[in-house]
């Protein structure tokens, strides 16, 4: 399986062995994980690593008015996206909760063709949806997004946040509706979780779901260090259809 299926290598130190050596290039993907579980650090890190490593323009899509903030995380990485910006490798946009799903399939199909973006991330994806009551209109609207980013050839990871209880537990409630229908919808599910249940760190990540993959289920200790993060542990793995 490993050698038929095109993978995109995120360069995060030790993920790609979890998982086969990345997510399967076009794919969706999903990071959950409460706040300082890691996940913004995570796709500031796939992003650089693709630029950097891999040759590979990238596009970051946030739906909170934090891009500032964002690329001033970066730089304790040492991650200059101002430096990559300016050289039309990494683009930053930011949209309004309200931007209708039309426009943003618009804006976002323009910038990825004329920027040949390879890698796009969306955070918070879930605030997308707050002005949709339904369930249905939700999905749709998530599926919409999802489906044009497969036919742009582009490897897409959204990020949004949980509770971390609920993903240990396994059961959900009311409060989940948006990323339930994240869950199901996504090619792969990673958990990101802020306090160690693995004994090894005092942050660990588990990939609950990766289609076409051979893949380690249980959840690996994961350290966040000036470098960035860090996949900590052995991995073990079962198929996932």
């Amino acid at each position: 399986m490993a050698g038929m299926v095109d993978r995109c290598p995120t360069g995060v130190a030790g993920f790609d062995k979890l998982c086969q050596g990345g997510f399967v290039r076009n794919s969706d993907n999903l990071i959950v994980g409460g706040p300082g579980s890691g996940k913004s650090t995570f796709l500031l890190q796939f992003l650089w690593n693709g630029a950097m490593q891999f040759g590979e323009n990238g596009l970051y899509c946030s739906f909170e008015p934090d891009i500032v903030d964002t690329l001033n995380d970066a730089m304790a990485y040492g991650w200059d996206f101002s430096k990559l910006s300016g050289e039309g490798k990494i683009k930053f946009m930011r949209f309004a909760p309200q931007t209708s799903i039309e426009d943003l399939k618009s804006e976002l199909t323009s910038v990825i063709a004329r920027n040949n973006i390879k890698r796009i991330c969306f955070d918070p994806i879930s605030v997308l949806a707050l002005n949709l009551s339904e369930k249905g209109k939700i999905r749709q609207t998530i599926f919409d997004l999802s489906s044009l980013m497969k036919r742009l050839k582009v490897t897409t990871i959204f990020s949004d946040e949980s509770l971390e209880e609920g993903w240990i537990s396994g059961v959900s409630n009311g409060d989940w509706t948006k990323t339930d229908i994240l869950r199901f919808l996504s090619d792969s599910v990673s958990v990101f979780y802020e306090s160690g249940i693995t004994g090894v760190s005092d942050r660990a990540v588990r990939i609950a779901k990766m289609r076409r993959t051979a893949h380690e289920r249980k959840a690996v200790g994961m350290g966040i260090s000036d470098k960035g993060i860090e996949v900590l542990g052995s991995p073990g793995v079962v198929t996932e259809e």
